[in-house]
């Protein structure tokens, strides 16, 4: 994951090792992050990284970022007294039926257009350029941090990832809609309480 681009509080040693294997005891998933209790010897702790699919019982390893106290997430509207951000997190227990195949391709595509697929593929080769992607709304959100924030489904996939967020200021489209929606790409956007997005369409506007 980025560096966090709050003010990130380092541990002082409170664990010897950077990396760290450790079992998951809760899991929380809000505004582009996964949060995880886990339970490592004796210590109990909350880590956070970028959003994924994270299961009770499983064993994950991963390095640190860097430790923050008194975080507030306010997609969640809790804080944690102590959380540490990490990365590289890697399931212990994951099967092969959890990894679906890619899919490149999309029902919805049209000339001009590219595949949610095409744009985690490349994600540097489209970083600040301008991109339209045809597909369905999954969901909608107004007015957070004075945008809107619209989720595209088009049916394809790379590394499980299927879902791309565009924001905008204008109209919402409503969920169910097929809409092409174009915007400018940006990568590895921190918005700061816990809005940590690895692809994300900005400026955006869709037309039915």
């Amino acid at each position: 994951m980025k560096s966090i681009v709050l003010s990130l509080l380092l541990s002082a040693g409170l664990f010897a090792s950077s990396n760290h294997t450790a079992k998951v005891t809760e899991t929380l998933s809000s505004g582009g992050y996964t949060y995880m209790k886990v339970q490592e010897g004796n210590n109990n702790y909350w880590i956070a990284m970028t959003q994924r699919d994270a299961k009770v019982g499983q064993s994950v390893t991963f390095s640190e970022q860097g430790w923050m106290k008194n975080f507030e997430s306010k997609t969640l509207n809790r804080t944690f007294d102590n959380i540490l951000f990490a990365s590289d997190v890697t399931s212990q227990k994951t099967k092969l039926a959890d990894i679906k195949p890619n899919v490149m391709s999309s029902q919805y595509a049209q000339k001009g257009t590219i595949t949610i697929a095409e744009l985690f593929k490349n994600r540097a080769k489209y970083a600040t350029k301008s991109i339209t992607i045809r597909g369905k709304v999954s969901k909608t959100s107004a007015g957070i941090m004075k945008r809107n924030w619209v989720h595209i489904d088009d049916d394809s996939r790379f590394e499980n990832m299927d879902d791309i967020v565009f924001t905008s200021t204008g109209a919402l489209p409503k969920v169910g809609d097929i809409v092409s929606a174009t915007g400018t790409v940006a990568i590895d956007k921190d918005f700061g309480y816990g809005y940590f997005y690895p692809v994300i369409v900005e400026k955006s506007s869709f037309k039915k």
